[in-house]
């Protein structure tokens, strides 16, 4: 019975099966059903079985038919992916701008579902990595194949599963290179329980690489067809255009945490100089009493820091005023930088300062307030 074309989602399973007809249990025929035959399987077979000959003529012309259908349908597939492909590349631009707007914590559900709805993959799936375990977060179905794969979206709940136990991942966070698998090692090292949910013609397994290190992984695959060049080379650039969003997320937070911590330290060096310039000598009521002796009231923590100093960390305070480190200080009074360390430790216990910008200007303050008499 000859094999109709048209049935191009069953062309390589209806090839086999007549193949099995027409030559019998032959054992290389037989361990490639093992693998669940594609076309390019099949077709394979079939060449190497006419190039090295068949019992008669009438087998020999009905492989030779098998072999038309199976290229006519692999010519199909090639122009169906050119068009996908020509589709892609038109929504890969958008794709690339909705991952750069995404912030981090959306970024795996915006690319498994761009994956499947601008750029036509059947399913996408995004898993964290950290230490030993990889995590699958997020998953994606392309709309088209329907709501048969609701139990692997229910399976996909951020649960950590060992690397040990998925030799392919170890192997991908391990090297941080991308792997391709075919028809025929689709159930070879595989994580089943998501795999047998699943149940792709092959797939994409590609990490996001941030810091020289396996931060994720996309899964990806057109569910009844293999993947080729052209897709693993479209995975693995959206995968490092995610790497560098993912990379300039953390440095604009990095930055963003730099500039409060200085703000911080700013304010509080504003507030010891407003406490410095409103701490004024006034000259009132110096001539209503000639010969008696005027006293400025001042804060007593001003009054008082001075004298709770010895005289070493006196001399301490006034070298850190000049703007001297730990090492010039060190050099100047003739200590190891140890002692200079602790004796700058209890100055700022004992004044009440957190930093030499504030003990700097508590000095300053203390030196502009004199003792007036008349």
């Amino acid at each position: 019975m000859p094999i109709r074309p048209a049935d191009d989602a069953n062309v390589a399973e209806r090839a086999f099966a007549r193949l099995l007809q027409v030559i019998g249990p032959e054992p290389e025929l037989l361990r490639l059903q093992e693998f669940n035959p594609s076309l390019s399987l099949v077709r394979d077979y079939a060449s190497n079985a006419l190039r090295t000959g068949l019992p008669s003529q009438e087998i020999t012309l009905e492989v030779a038919t098998i072999l038309t259908t199976v290229d006519q349908a692999i010519r199909a597939d090639i122009a169906r992916r050119m068009r996908v492909h020509s589709k892609q590349f038109g929504g890969l631009a958008r794709v690339v701008r909705e991952i750069d707007k995404a912030p981090e914590a959306a970024l795996s559900h915006v690319l498994t579902r761009e994956l499947c709805t601008a750029l036509g993959y059947g399913k996408a799936m995004y898993s964290v990595v950290s230490g030993s375990c990889w995590a699958p977060v997020t998953v994606a179905v392309n709309p088209e194949l329907g709501a048969g794969f609701a139990p692997l979206v229910a399976a996909v709940d951020g649960r950590t599963i060992p690397l040990r136990e998925a030799p392919r991942e170890a192997e991908l966070v391990r090297r941080r290179r991308s792997y391709a698998v075919g028809p025929s090692e689709v159930n070879r090292h595989t994580y089943r329980p998501l795999l047998d949910l699943s149940r792709p013609a092959g797939y994409l397994a590609v990490p996001i690489v941030v810091a020289e290190r396996a931060v994720a992984i996309v899964h990806v695959d057109r569910h009844d067809n293999d993947l080729n060049d052209a897709d693993f080379h479209l995975i693995t650039s959206l995968a490092q255009a995610c790497a560098l969003s993912m990379e300039s997320s953390r440095l604009r937070t990095a930055i963003a945490e730099k500039n409060r911590h200085t703000a911080a330290e700013l304010d509080k060096l504003n507030r010891a100089l407003r406490e410095l310039e409103s701490t004024v000598v006034t000259l009132d009521g110096l001539g209503d009493s000639p010969g008696e002796t005027y006293h400025r009231e001042y804060p007593s923590r001003t009054e008082e820091y001075l004298s709770s100093l010895t005289g070493r960390e006196r001399e301490v305070l006034a070298l850190i005023a000049t703007g001297a480190t730990n090492a010039a200080i060190s050099r100047r009074l003739c200590i190891s930088d140890g002692t200079v360390k602790s004796h700058v430790q209890r100055i700022f216990k004992k004044i009440g300062v957190a930093t030499r910008a504030e003990a700097a200007a508590q000095y300053a303050g203390h030196r502009m307030q004199p003792s007036l008499s008349a």
